[in-house]
């Protein structure tokens, strides 16, 4: 006779039956019980082993085995290989769009293992779609804009709600659930409107000003030259102080490219550029934010990120690509080649939301070759370029925008990840009246319930 402390111990453990399993089965069934939450779990394709075992059970099949299980009916999508067209009904469950449905009226509601697959291996990615002028997915072409559910992350939402099952059935299942985090990221597109910029470039500059008759661009120009002010994108100060006062986890990516029609920072020669690289990396984590050229010209990305190790004296790991540029596998196998094993690039530069509908960071799956790629993506939801030209939204406007966003994170413990810029900070040009907006939102992100 089991006693009953052995019992509560054997109990504390999660076997899965899968009768078939596959790489997706293995994927997407850490990615719920590895990288969002924490449960010890075994997966078994042999039935008599499963029904005899003395544990917390799941069943994940066609049809019900025993009743001391959770069974989620299963659809045929992690089962399979390669791309194919897959056929989607979105419905509600407990206020969540769901898909894959199940039929059975003992299993779960619906296959979050598959759906959860579906999205976060940015399947529908890999099928025929529109691109935009940069030869990016558009958002408006994916499931999650579509049925309105982009600013949800329901992958985290539909984990939640399995849990809660589980907590019902399995009251000694261990289970480690998840913590709010909030990470600022910054890039540094253009770390100076004027200082750096080469005899060529400030004086094309100030004859646009006369031209234009941009007498303030004239005046600020001379006295950023003349050093009796401070260059309007040098905002780094007011960055670190509002680190230090909410310390928040912050990382900043830095564009390091040679000069190009989408790639304007300074050089990555100038002495002024090293030393604020190099201030940078003294108060936050730097990565590298591979230029528009390096999507073009293969050789350009190890030799960017050689550049930002040789300045700051310190390894790269992670980056984020510049203009958002983003092709599966492709950009994550390269990225891999050259030592990035995190990256921060997944999300959309026209609208807000999760764009593998999570809010957790994980491991990418290669559809390509049904296998992991041992890259660690983390999704960002928020980015102030989106809130100004795209949403056209006035800063008042702005907090109030964020705040549903920033409270579906936070009532599914997951990880909140934001875009802005330095410039964004200047309060200049067309960020006259931003300046403040970012502590806004960092003060709702800590208050907010």
């Amino acid at each position: 006779m089991i006693s009953p402390f052995f019992y509560i111990c054997l109990m504390q453990s999660l076997l899965v039956y899968i009768p078939k399993i596959t790489a997706r089965h293995q994927y997407v069934f850490g990615l719920i019980f590895n990288e969002i939450y924490q449960i010890e779990y075994q997966l078994t394709d042999d039935k008599p082993t499963y029904l005899a075992a003395q544990t917390s059970k799941l069943n994940y099949s066609l049809s019900p085995i025993c009743e001391s299980e959770v069974f989620v009916e299963a659809h045929s999508l992690l089962n399979e290989r390669g791309i194919n067209e897959v056929s989607i009904q979105i419905e509600e469950h407990e206020n969540c769009p769901v898909f894959f449905q199940a039929s059975n009226e003992s299993a779960f509601a619906y296959d979050i293992f598959a759906s959860s697959f579906y999205l976060v291996s940015r399947y529908e990615e890999y099928l025929p779609h529109l691109k935009d002028k940069y030869n990016r997915f558009k958002a408006e072409e994916s499931l999650a804009f579509k049925h309105n559910f982009l600013q949800k992350p329901v992958v985290n939402i539909w984990a939640k709600q399995l849990i809660s099952v589980f907590e019902d059935k399995f009251p000694h299942l261990k289970i480690k659930s998840p913590i709010f985090k909030f990470i600022s990221t910054i890039d540094i597109d253009n770390a100076y409107l004027y200082k750096g910029k080469g005899f060529v470039r400030s004086a094309a500059f100030l004859l646009k000003a006369i031209l234009l008759f941009d007498i303030d661009s004239l005046k600020m120009a001379v006295a950023v030259s003349s050093k009796k002010r401070k260059d309007p994108f040098d905002t780094y100060s007011l960055q670190f102080n509002l680190q230090k006062k909410y310390n928040i986890d912050m990382r900043y990516f830095v564009l390091l490219g040679d000069y190009g029609l989408n790639d304007k920072n300074i050089s990555h020669t100038n002495s002024s550029f090293q030393a604020l690289i190099k201030r940078l990396a003294d108060l936050a984590p730097v990565g590298v934010h591979p230029s528009f050229g390096s999507s073009i010209n293969e050789t350009q990305l190890a030799v960017e990120i050689k550049r930002l190790e040789y300045i700051q004296k310190r390894e790269v790991t992670f980056s984020r690509q510049h203009f958002l540029q983003l092709s599966f596998p492709k950009t994550y196998k390269r990225l891999l080649e050259v030592g990035i094993t995190n990256d921060y690039t997944m999300g959309y530069a026209s609208v807000l939301g999760f764009r593998a509908g999570i809010a957790s960071s994980f491991t990418f799956y290669n559809l390509d070759m049904e296998q992991l790629l041992p890259i660690k993506v983390h999704p960002f939801a928020i980015v102030d370029d989106t809130l100004k030209f795209n949403m056209e939204l006035n800063p008042d406007d702005v907090v109030k925008q964020l705040a549903e966003i920033i409270n579906e994170v936070k009532q599914v413990d997951g990880t909140l990840i934001s875009i802005w810029h330095n410039d964004t900070f200047s309060d200049v040009g067309v960020w006259k009246g931003w300046r403040n907006v970012y502590e806004e939102m960092v003060k709702l992100i800590h208050t907010y319930k």
